[in-house]
Parts: structure tokens; C-alpha cells; sequence
């Protein structure tokens, strides 16, 4: 080696590495550029003397890709060099790289188009699969859509007649309940009246009652169609159907509780021995705990059969009742058509005899006499319309404000929860107090402050919103108010007009009017209405009947609490009153509508809070309280057409929330920020209550803390 290096000095030669210029064109093989693709494409060339070139590369130049070019080639340097041979040799090289290199320019130029095709293809197919992602994307959300639209009305509507008909046996069934409440003062009475004959007979129809919801119930494990038939059938007889529909759940759920119960309790008797722990009077999922893990097997599969036979009798029930239905299925239709409560007028609207004409003061009629002046002014004097129509925005900002300030200022709103002054409304009530409204009249302040504002509204002396007879003044809150809403309407109807006299520079100006302030007309039922719904029923007085109500029972009650007979009677005397109004002045429709929804809004509002302020409860007593709100709903839906009842899910949601484990809970907190801190805190205590230790409590009151934190 050292030999070759002192020739290359006496020859002027570069080291390999210094000549990879030279020497390199087989060793560092590249794809050529475009311009040297064209070159070697033009240079003319034998292809067979090409390919002969080629042929006559080494084979070793193809065996890796890691192949040392330059050392095998120095290797092959004889002892003694020729530089004559050398390079002779290194020109056979270039020739041989240059033969490979024109090789590879013809093959990539020949595959060029059909690459280049390809890739359009590629490109093409990519565009059409993102659209068709898109237009799948698309079509599963509008089926989805279609899809849960449809499913919901349709379970709405079959729920709904359910919904009446259980509703219209249940009355039947409470009738009869009311009757068998009497039977002990009618008892008492005949043993007074020495009418022993007379009292003998009514015991034994008592007993017989009670006989026969003893055959009921074991229809829950044991089903029979012809004992089952003839029992539907007594209770048919005595027009107690919706009374054996109600026991008969009881019943099922006694006995799925009764069976596993008994069943557990067995094998930890059994697994227990002589334990002298009184395994009886613990709950069922502490007593899961005592199940030893070489008795689980058999206890679950003892558990799985006999619950297996209660659901057996549930299903066979089920099939009893749906042939039963598909019977009676005919003449209920037509018994429906016919219903469809010959009604002649809905509840709601009060005093329809009267015309539906609007509503009007005398100030609504002035304004709309103005406005028709001042339209007139602007045809005539065009370059101050904007002026004009600037002044009936005031005009109209300073009517709105008035009715707000007389009628539906209080400050309770923010604590009720209800939102019942929506943000956009209250923009605007803030924007004509700041703009309009002079809040110190009589002060002497800047003129420049002063000069365009008015002195606030005071309302007369002769109206009074205080006295509980007239439902705090709802006469003359309902002409106020709607005389409002109908100016606000005959202002819709101007918009295109007042549009074609407004410069185009000011239009901007009339469209915020009627964005911000017209349209939020309407928007004033809510707070003015809701004071008279907040007065005109004693909702702390049912607070306080609830307070004394006992919750921790040991028996499912058949009847419901006094509470619930007195709200009712407030509604009764509520609804007499909005009569006794409607022969002075007549309510429209949307008017008594918010009437009814706030006041049993307020009314399960209450009713949750109520809840919320219980100390103990057991199961018996949530199934008190379903009967309760049931009750409730039930009365109250003959009082109103409003459906569906407001609120209703508030209440019915809260009462569920009993029955949930310590996991269901922390998901419910957090899924439920419509019930107060405290609300949710009592579900923490009395619902779980001893059933979890004092470190899963402090989590859930944790829980709750930290959701309510943002509020305050």
C-alpha cells in the first residue's frame, strides 16, 4: 500500500477518497437529475454495445448494498503499476457507470407517465373517501336524528294513554280507598246504634277484602291462569282494578326481596354455625358480606333459581294482561274517539265567551295615535325620520320600563332559580334606566346629563298589588302587560315601513330597537306574573305540614299525606280566584299558561326542598313519597290543560335519587346541578346514610362542595 501511495506523489495522483470525483461514478450511483436524464437520453449509443458494457460489470457490484467499491478495486492493484493501464482501466470504469446510469434515465423516464397517472389516481381516490366519510357522517346523524325523533313521540304518545288510563282507574280505586277509610267510623257508629247484625256483615267484607289480596299475592310465585282470572275478576266485581295493578307491584316486589333474602340467609346461617350474630335483622346487602367464597357458587345458582321463578310468574302475568288488552282493545279505541272530556273548552283559558278582542289602555291607544302622527311628519320631513323614529324608540323604552317597574320589579328573582328575566331583557332594562331614566329628579346636576332624560315612573295610588283577593292586582297587571305586548306586535307589523324611511347609514339603529327592546315585550309575563304566583299559594305552609310528616315507616301506606289535600285546595282556591278575575277582565290563554307554570313550578320546588329537609327515611317512606307527587299530579292535571306539567321530572328525578348506591350517587352529583347544595347533601345523608362508612360520605359532601363552588 505504501508502495502505491509514493507512486501516486511521483505521478501527481490523488488518494481514492481525494478522486471519489473521478473514480466515483460506479461507486456513488445517484439518480440522475432531469437535465441529466435529457443528456444521457441524447447521447447516441449502441444499445447492444450498451448493454455488452454492462454485462461486462463484475457481478460482485450487485451483490449489497454495503459492498466496499474502492477497496475491492485497490485490492485488485497489481505490485507493480502501470499508470498507462491504470488509466485505461479507470476509463472502462467511467464507461461502465455511464452505461448504468443511461440504463436507469431510460427506465425512469419510461415509467414516468405511468407514475405520474397513478398518483393522480391515488389523489383522486383519496378526495372521493374523505367525501364519502363526510356524506356517511352526515346521513348517520340525520338517521340518528330522524331516528330519535321518532322514537321519542312515539314512546310519548304510547306513555301518555297509558299514562290516562292508569291514571282513570287510580281515581276509581282512591274513591274506593276513601271509602274503606270511613269503614271505622261506620263501624263505630253501628255499635253505638246497637246495629250488631249490620257491623257483623261489614267485618266479614273487610276480612274478604283482605282474603283477597292474600290470593293475589301468590300469584307472584306460583302463577295459575284460572286462580289469577278469578281474581282479576273479584277485583273487577268490587272496582278495585287499579287497586290490584298497584298491590299486585307491591306484592311482586315483596317477593323478590323475601326470596333472595331468605335464600342468603340460609347458607350464612349455615356457614356461620352456632354464631349467636342475629343475621335476621340485618339488610340484605349487609348480609351478602357474610358469604363465604366456598358457598358462593351454590348461592348464587339457589339465588338465580328462585328468582327465576318469580320473574316466570311476572312474565306469564304480563302475557295474562296483554291478551286481556288486545280484548278490550277495540271498544277502548272507540270509547276514546268518543271522549275526544264532548270536549267543548280547555281549563286554561278563562272566560272564552267574551270576544278575544286585545287588550288595550289608554296609553297604548295615545302611543299608537302618536306613532301614526309621526309617521305622517316623516313622510313629509324625510331628512329627520331618523329623529323621529329615534324619539318613538324612547317612547316606547320608556312604556316598556314603566310596566316593569310597577308591575315586575322584586327582588327575589335571583334566589328562585327559574331564570325568569333573561339576559337580553335585563341588557335592556339596565340600557333605558341609564339612558333615559333620570334617577335624581329634582337634584340640579350637569344639563348636558339631564337635558334627555325623564323623571322615573311612579304608579298610582288607586292601584293595589297587595291584596290577596284580587291575586295581587292581576287585572290590572294582565292589562298593563298585555296592552305592552300588543303595542309591541303593532310595532312588528311597522318594522318594513319604518325600514324604507330610515337613511342607510342609520338602519343598524332600528334593528337593534327591535332585536333588543320589541321584541323582549313578551318576555316581561314571567317576572310580573311570577309575584302573583309566589303570593298566591301558601308554599310555606307545606313546608311545614311536610316537616311533621314521618318518613321513616315500616309499611307501604295506601293513602296519601294530608300535605297533599291541602296544596290541592290552594290550587282549587287559585283557580276559583283566576274565575272570579276572568268576569272583570279576560286572560288570555299565554297568560294564565304562565300562571300555572309558575305556580307549580314552585309548588315541586317546594315539594323537593321539603324532601331535602327530611332527617330519616326508609324505603317505605320514598314509596310514601311517590304516592304523594303521584297524587299530586293526578288532581292537578284536572285544573289545567298545561302539559306536560312543569317540574315534573325536578321532583320525580330527586325521589329516584333515593334508591341510588354510593357510585350512582357521585355520578348523579355530578350530572345534577339543578338541586341545591343542600338538596343534594341530604341524598348524601339519608339516602346512603349508614349503608356507607364516614370516608365515602366526606367524599360525596366533597363532591358537592366542589360543584357548588363556582356558584357563590
Amino acid at each position: 500500500m505504501q508502495k502505491i501511495k509514493s507512486l501516486m506523489a511521483r505521478q501527481g495522483l490523488k488518494s481514492p477518497q481525494e478522486s471519489m470525483a473521478d473514480l466515483s461514478p460506479v461507486e456513488n450511483l445517484r439518480i440522475p437529475s432531469k437535465e441529466e436524464l435529457r443528456e444521457l437520453r441524447e447521447q447516441p449509443i449502441d444499445p447492444q454495445a450498451e448493454q455488452e458494457i454492462i454485462d461486462s460489470i463484475e457481478e460482485v457490484y450487485f451483490s449489497s448494498d454495503s459492498f466496499d467499491m474502492v477497496q475491492h478495486e485497490l485490492e485488485k492493484l497489481p505490485p507493480e503499476l502501470n499508470l498507462q493501464e491504470l488509466e485505461e482501466y479507470r476509463d472502462k470504469l467511467k464507461r461502465q457507470q455511464a452505461a448504468v446510469s443511461k440504463k436507469v434515465a431510460d427506465l425512469i423516464l419510461e415509467k414516468q407517465p405511468a407514475y405520474v397517472k397513478e398518483l393522480e389516481r391515488v389523489t383522486a381516490l383519496q378526495t372521493n373517501l374523505q367525501l364519502a366519510a363526510v356524506i356517511c357522517t352526515n346521513a348517520r346523524r340525520q338517521l340518528s336524528v330522524a331516528k330519535e325523533g321518532f322514537t321519542e313521540a312515539s314512546l310519548g304518545l304510547l306513555a301518555n294513554q297509558r299514562r290516562r288510563q292508569l291514571l282513570t282507574g287510580l281515581l276509581k280505586s282512591l274513591r274506593t280507598i276513601k271509602t274503606l277509610q270511613r269503614t271505622d267510623v261506620r263501624l263505630s257508629e253501628m255499635l253505638e246504634e246497637e246495629d250488631y247484625p249490620g257491623a257483623i256483615q261489614l267485618c266479614l267484607e273487610c276480612q274478604k277484602a283482605e282474603q283477597l289480596d292474600v290470593a293475589l299475592s301468590k300469584t307472584c310465585k306460583h302463577f295459575d291462569v284460572l286462580h289469577y282470572t278469578k281474581v282479576q275478576l273479584a277485583y273487577t266485581l268490587l272496582g278495585k282494578t287499579q287497586t290490584a295493578m298497584d298491590q299486585l307491584h307491591m306484592h311482586f316486589t315483596q317477593a323478590i326481596h323475601n326470596t333472595v333474602f331468605q335464600v342468603v340467609l340460609g347458607y350464612v346461617e349455615l356457614c356461620a354455625g352456632n354464631a349467636d350474630t342475629k343475621f335476621q335483622k340485618m339488610q340484605y346487602k349487609d348480609l351478602c358480606t357474610h358469604i363465604t367464597l366456598d358457598s358462593y357458587i351454590p348461592c348464587l345458582t339457589d339465588l338465580c333459581k328462585a328468582l327465576w321463578e318469580v320473574m316466570l310468574s311476572y312474565h306469564r302475568t304480563m302475557q295474562w294482561h296483554e291478551e286481556q288488552d288486545k280484548q278490550e282493545n277495540t271498544a277502548a279505541l272507540q270509547g276514546d274517539n268518543l271522549v275526544k272530556e264532548t270536549r267543548l273548552k280547555r281549563k286554561s283559558d278563562y272566560n272564552l265567551n267574551k270576544t278575544n278582542a286585545p287588550i288595550l289602555t289608554n296609553t297604548t291607544l295615545n302611543v299608537i295615535r302618536l306613532v301614526g302622527k309621526y309617521m305622517q311628519m316623516m313622510n313629509i320631513l324625510k331628512p329627520i325620520a331618523f329623529d323621529v323614529i329615534h324619539c318613538v324608540s324612547q317612547l316606547f323604552d320608556y312604556y316598556l320600563y314603566a310596566v316593569y317597574t310597577f308591575f315586575g320589579r322584586n327582588d327575589m328573582y335571583e334566589s328562585s332559580g327559574l331564570g325568569l328575566i333573561s339576559s337580553r331583557l335585563r341588557t335592556t332594562l339596565n340600557r333605558i334606566q341609564e339612558s333615559l331614566i333620570d334617577m335624581n329628579a329634582g337634584v340640579h346636576g350637569p344639563a348636558e346629563d339631564r337635558k334627555e332624560k325623564v323623571p322615573s315612573p311612579h304608579l298610582s295610588q288607586m292601584v293595589v298589588l297587595t291584596n290577596s283577593g284580587t291575586l295581587y292586582g292581576l287585572a290590572q297587571r294582565v292589562v298593563a302587560t298585555e296592552s305592552l305586548v300588543f303595542l309591541a306586535e303593532q310595532f312588528e307589523s311597522l318594522q318594513s315601513h319604518l325600514d324604507t324611511m330610515m337613511p342607510a347609514a342609520k338602519k343598524p339603529f332600528l334593528q337593534q330597537f327591535y332585536s333588543q327592546t320589541v321584541s323582549t315585550a313578551s318576555e316581561l309575563r314571567k317576572p310580573i306574573y311570577w309575584i302573583v304566583a309566589a303570593k298566591a299559594i301558601d308554599y310555606e305552609q307545606m313546608l311545614l305540614m311536610m316537616a311533621g310528616v314521618k318518613w321513616d315507616i315500616r309499611e307501604i301506606m295506601s293513602q296519601h299525606n294530608v300535605y297533599v289535600d291541602v296544596l290541592l285546595k290552594e290550587f282549587e282556591q287559585f283557580n276559583k280566584r283566576l274565575g272570579d278575575v276572568s268576569r272583570h277582565v279576560r286572560i288570555p290563554l299565554p297568560v294564565s299558561n304562565v300562571l300555572w307554570e309558575h305556580c307549580i313550578r314552585l309548588a315541586n320546588r317546594t315539594l323537593v326542598e321539603g324532601y331535602a329537609n327530611v332527617k330519616k327515611c326508609s324505603n317505605e317512606g320514598r314509596a310514601l313519597m311517590q304516592l304523594d307527587f303521584q297524587q299530586f299530579l293526578m288532581k292537578l292535571e284536572k285544573l289545567t290543560d298545561l302539559r306536560p306539567i312543569p317540574d315534573k321530572e325536578f321532583v320525580e328525578t330527586y325521589i329516584k335519587a333515593y334508591y341510588l348506591t354510593e357510585n350512582d350517587m357521585e355520578q348523579f352529583i355530578k350530572n345534577h346541578r339543578e338541586y341545591s347544595m343542600k338538596q343534594l347533601a341530604n341524598l348524601v345523608n339519608v339516602c346512603l346514610g349508614s349503608h356507607i362508612n364516614k370516608k365515602a360520605r366526606q367524599k360525596l359532601l366533597a363532591a358537592i362542595d366542589d360543584i357548588d363552588r363556582p356558584k357563590r
